[in-house]
C-alpha cells in the first residue's frame, strides 16, 4: 500500500515558514500519532510511505524519504518503507507510478478556474485526471517544473522524464476520487487515479492489479464511496 503522509499540517501554507514554539509542539503530536497509526497497520501489512508537500522532510522534488527518527516505533519494522516522492514500484508484476499530488496541483493552478456546472466536483476531478493524463502523453512527470514547481537543479538528466508507462499511475493529496483508463503509446492500458486526500475524505483507493480495476473505500459514520466520488470512468 502506498500512503501519502499528511502529519505535518501545522505548517501552514508556507513550507518555508521557520515553525514557532507551539507549532512545533503541534508538528510533534502529528508525528506521534502517526508513529502510533503506522506501528498498527505495518503488524498487519506491508506499507510504503511517501511524503507530502507538508511533510517534515526537503521541500523541493524528488522529495527524499521521512527520516526513520521521526517514526520511532513503526521504523523498526520491516514492513515499513519510507520511500521517495515520485516513487516507482512493482505489486505483483505490475508497474505503479505516481506523486504526492504536487505536479498536478501546480498545473490545475494555472488553467482557467470554469464556472457553474463546470465548477462541481465531478468537473474538477475531470480536470485532474486530464491534467494526470497529459503529463503521461508528455512523458514527463512534472512538466511545469522547475519554472513554477520547486525542483533540484539537475544539469546531467532529467529523474521526471518517463521512459516507460506505468500500469497504474497516481496523484494523491486530491479533492476528490476519480479513475480512469487511457492507452499508452505503447498500447498497453494504464489506470490514471486521483488519490483524495484522507484528511478530508477520509477514504482510500483499491486497486485490482490484475484487472487494474480501481474504487473507492470511505470510513467515518454515515458516509460511503459512492456519495463521495464519480463512478469510475472507463
Amino acid at each position: 500500500a502506498a500512503v501519502a503522509a499528511a502529519a505535518a499540517a501545522a505548517a501552514g501554507s508556507d513550507p518555508l515558514k521557520k515553525l514557532e514554539r507551539t507549532e512545533q509542539r503541534s508538528l510533534a503530536d502529528c508525528m506521534a500519532a502517526l508513529d502510533a497509526f503506522l506501528t498498527s497497520v505495518c503488524a498487519t501489512m506491508p506499507v510504503d510511505l511517501m511524503p507530502g508537500p507538508t511533510d517534515p522532510c526537503n521541500y523541493m522534488l524528488p522529495q527524499q524519504p521521512l527520516h526513520p527518527c521521526m517514526l520511532p516505533q513503526a521504523a523498526r519494522l520491516s514492513t515499513l518503507c519510507l520511500r521517495t516522492n515520485p516513487y516507482a514500484c512493482t505489486v505483483g508484476g505490475v508497474p505503479l507510478l505516481g506523486t504526492s499530488g504536487q505536479p498536478i496541483d501546480d498545473i490545475i493552478k494555472y488553467e482557467p478556474k470554469p464556472s457553474g456546472a463546470a465548477g462541481s466536483r465531478g468537473a474538477e476531478t475531470g480536470r485532474r485526471l486530464s491534467a494526470l493524463r497529459r503529463t503521461l502523453e508528455l512523458r514527463h512527470l512534472a512538466p511545469t517544473a522547475p519554472d513554477t514547481l520547486g525542483c533540484y537543479p539537475f544539469s546531467m538528466c532529467d529523474p521526471f522524464v518517463l521512459r516507460e508507462s506505468p500500469s497504474v499511475y497516481f496523484a494523491a493529496n486530491q479533492p476528490a476520487f476519480g479513475s480512469q483508463l487511457c492507452t499508452a503509446e505503447c498500447g498497453a492500458p494504464v489506470r490514471l487515479i486521483s488519490v483524495p486526500d484522507f484528511g478530508r475524505s477520509h477514504s482510500i483507493v483499491l486497486v485490482n492489479i490484475r484487472t487494474l480495476h480501481a474504487h473507492e473505500v470511505a470510513f467515518g459514520e454515515g458516509t460511503t464511496a459512492t456519495e463521495l466520488a464519480p463512478m469510475d470512468e472507463e
